[in-house]
């Protein structure tokens, strides 16, 4: 078993020792992120039924992928800057930002298997079981990593996410705008995503770039 298979399965186990991995030095330092970028990716493939009704094209279907992944990797270092804000300004943790970054992403282990969110009846359960079990992990990854306890970590990471949220709602709406913007021109066409109007458009066989304004997908970076 590789470092990244040992990291891997034991951030899935709340083994707090595979956090640790996140103040190593070399290429693995960097495997927080890698973690966090291809939970994106996984995320972006169970929603990959919206890119198959607004008939996106081969090449642009995977550049959709791609440009969704980083989005949701985008998110989580928002969300993330939000949670260490709070830990230092809060809890007076010194914990050093790349650091609760790497850490955090190790904990985005279980969103891996997030593609199992496109099976039908499924998919509803598993993400929940998927975003509890992060969550978990975010609090195991960060009390490892910090000097926080259980409880100043779990409170760091909750106040973090209302942050991020109550600026995505005020001042980041032209950041959410871009991002939408973006995975729109990655496409190639205006993506309609809203669950009743891809209902409307299944049944009327409308299926391509007119009609509905779209609404945004999940690019939080959060469980």
């Amino acid at each position: 078993m590789t470092e990244a298979q040992e990291v891997i399965t034991g951030a899935l186990r709340f083994d707090a020792h595979a956090y640790l991995y996140a103040a190593a030095s070399g290429p693995l330092s960097r495997i927080g992120i890698w973690i966090a970028l291809l939970a994106g990716l996984s995320q972006a493939i169970g929603q990959a039924f919206i890119l198959f009704v607004n008939q996106v094209r081969p090449l642009r279907f995977a550049i959709s992928l791609v440009v969704e992944a980083l989005l949701f990797l985008s998110g989580f270092l928002v969300w993330a800057t939000s949670t260490w804000l709070v830990a230092w300004l809060v809890f007076g943790s010194r914990l050093p930002l790349s650091l609760l970054i790497r850490a955090l992403g190790i904990a985005h282990a279980p969103q891996l298997l997030a593609f199992l969110g496109a099976l039908p009846y499924l998919g509803v359960p598993i993400l929940t079981l998927l975003s509890l079990w992060t969550a978990i992990g975010f609090v195991v990854g960060l009390v490892a990593v910090s000097d926080l306890s259980v409880w100043a970590g779990f409170s760091s990471l909750v106040v973090g996410w209302w942050l991020t949220n109550a600026l995505q709602r005020t001042a980041g709406q032209p950041v959410m705008a871009l991002g939408r913007s973006l995975l729109d021109r990655a496409a190639g066409v205006p993506l309609i995503n809203d669950g009743r109007a891809l209902e409307q458009m299944l049944r009327s066989g409308q299926i391509g770039p007119d009609r509905v304004n779209p609404q945004p997908l999940d690019r939080s970076g959060r469980p």
